[in-house]
């Protein structure tokens, strides 16, 4: 077991992960799996504490705990918080590990317990641990769940590290969230909220029983009823909220326009109060819509001068109205990022001749994804007319390019066709990242054998370019020669 730790770093190189604070967790280059092969036990317990820690940190919590047996410095070690530190355990993880994490683990990244758990026998161990969980996910069907809930909330609250929480509300009836808005309310370090109501009624709050220091930089609300509790967590963090994401069908414009500190905004359904009022908003550059927007919404994209990030529906009775809006918008020659989504076959079959008009009026767009939702609709799209539109004096900053490859063909012999080939060569620059591959090994391509090592990565997404990969290239940006 211990001779086997450097096999399980072998050609890692550095790998960079999330800490719940949102700061990456790097960890250093492990020692090649050849060099392991000829390292004895002892040469390892040889290394100092750091080195040490360093590969003991890619092990996977059951290995670190087998490790714990050998000797009794790597029964320390193993439990050293910088071991820790980077881990995360979903509800599968927990099935197996969960107590022991709990009991003996000093941290956690993240402890995800939102599907597929045993919520009593979680926040039981949740109530009485020691571990600082950085980022906790938690799934209430009860008002017994919510007692158990805020348990394992005052308990982190106490240990002082949590700063990010989800909470999802499943089950019908009524949910009585005081104490549970309490519990978080002592939560003094808590930057990123998540919460899913998908009981069908709503929570209710005050902004007395929330009322606090203002800590939320995130937050995340799901819900399909009027939730007095979104209102109030709005009210209550007005002064540090920078991001805010609503799949709701309620938007109070009312309380995002206090919102001075509001970076990112995305908003799901219609409004009934007048969008374009955010267009005030000092600080907001991101902005984001999920499904078909309002006339509002349009009005917003229109007037809006600072943003550098927009997400865009292709869909409805007029789809190509925003894409438009926001081409005309004072925001248009400052956009650096854009996503497209459209809807049904027949949207999806109109968005590469709108997207190639468009164009040029986003002289610093760097980034453009687009997309389908379903991916089935993807299959009437032809690329060969936008392909043609893509070009260093229409795009001149335009560095990445997302799109889903057509369905109905196989993703490498699409590769092939010359209107990609062509794509990338007139810009040199460019990375095109083609998502959801499917590569069918049966078609005249595949058969040949070329370009095995990207056919053979059974990824979901591969980026390729006219060039060597180089600092600043995607990590798997790779040289596409046919």
């Amino acid at each position: 077991m211990v001779t086997s730790l450097f096999c399980i770093v072998a050609a890692a190189g550095t790998s960079s992960l999330t800490t719940g604070s949102g700061e990456p967790c790097q960890r250093p280059i492990g020692i090649r799996c050849s060099a392991a092969a000829t390292m004895d036990q002892s040469l390892l317990l040889a290394l100092p504490d750091d080195a040490l820690l360093a590969v003991l940190a890619y092990l996977p919590p059951r290995q670190l705990f087998s490790c714990r047996l050998q000797c009794r410095r790597l029964r320390d070690l193993c439990l050293h918080p910088d071991v820790w530190r980077c881990v995360r355990l979903d509800a599968g993880d927990f099935r197996f590990l969960g107590r022991a994490a709990l009991r003996l683990a000093p941290c956690l990244r993240e402890l995800d317990l939102v599907f597929g758990v045993n919520v009593q026998d979680a926040v039981t161990e949740l109530s009485r641990t020691t571990c600082v969980i950085a980022r906790l996910g938690l799934v209430l069907t009860g008002d017994e769940d919510v007692v158990r809930a805020v348990a394992a909330v005052q308990r982190q609250s106490s240990l002082g590290g949590l700063s990010g929480l989800r909470l999802q509300f499943n089950g019908l009836g009524e949910r009585n969230v005081y104490p549970l808005s309490v519990a978080v309310r002592t939560l003094n370090h808590l930057y990123d909220l998540t919460l899913q109501n998908y009981s069908g009624v709503p929570l209710l709050a005050s902004l007395g029983e929330l009322e606090g220091s203002p800590s939320l930089k995130k937050l995340s609300y799901t819900s399909n009823t009027k939730d007095s509790l979104l209102e109030a967590t709005l009210q209550t963090h007005a002064a540090t909220l920078e991001h805010v994401h609503l799949l709701t069908d309620y938007v109070p414009v009312s309380l995002l326009k206090a919102l001075l500190k509001l970076r990112s905004l995305t908003i799901s359904r219609y409004s009934t109060e007048d969008l374009s009022d955010l267009k005030a908003l000092p600080n907001l550059t991101s902005l984001h819509f999920v499904g078909n927007v309002s006339a509002s919404a349009l009005k917003l994209l229109r007037r809006a001068s600072r943003l550098r990030s927009v997400t865009v529906p292709f869909c409805g009775p007029h789809p190509a109205d925003p894409l438009l809006a926001l081409a005309a918008s004072p925001s248009a020659r400052v956009l650096e990022t854009l996503c497209v989504r459209s809807g049904s076959p027949s949207d999806s079959a109109q968005v590469c001749g709108h997207m190639a008009a468009a164009l040029p009026q986003f002289p610093t767009l760097r980034a453009l994804t687009m997309e389908s939702r379903p991916v089935w609709s993807w299959r009437e799209v032809d690329f060969e007319e936008f392909f043609e539109a893509v070009s260093p004096t229409m795009a001149p900053r335009l560095t990445r390019l997302a799109v889903r490859a057509p369905c109905g063909v196989c993703p490498h012999a699409w590769l092939h066709d010359s209107s990609v080939q062509d794509l990338l060569q007139r810009n040199p620059g460019l990375h095109l990242r083609v998502l959801f591959l499917c590569f069918c090994q049966d078609c005249s391509w595949c058969l040949s054998g070329c370009h095995s090592d990207v056919t053979a990565r059974g990824h979901c997404q591969v980026t390729l370019g006219a060039h060597n990969r180089a600092a600043g290239c995607p990590p798997d940006c790779y040289r596409w020669k046919c």
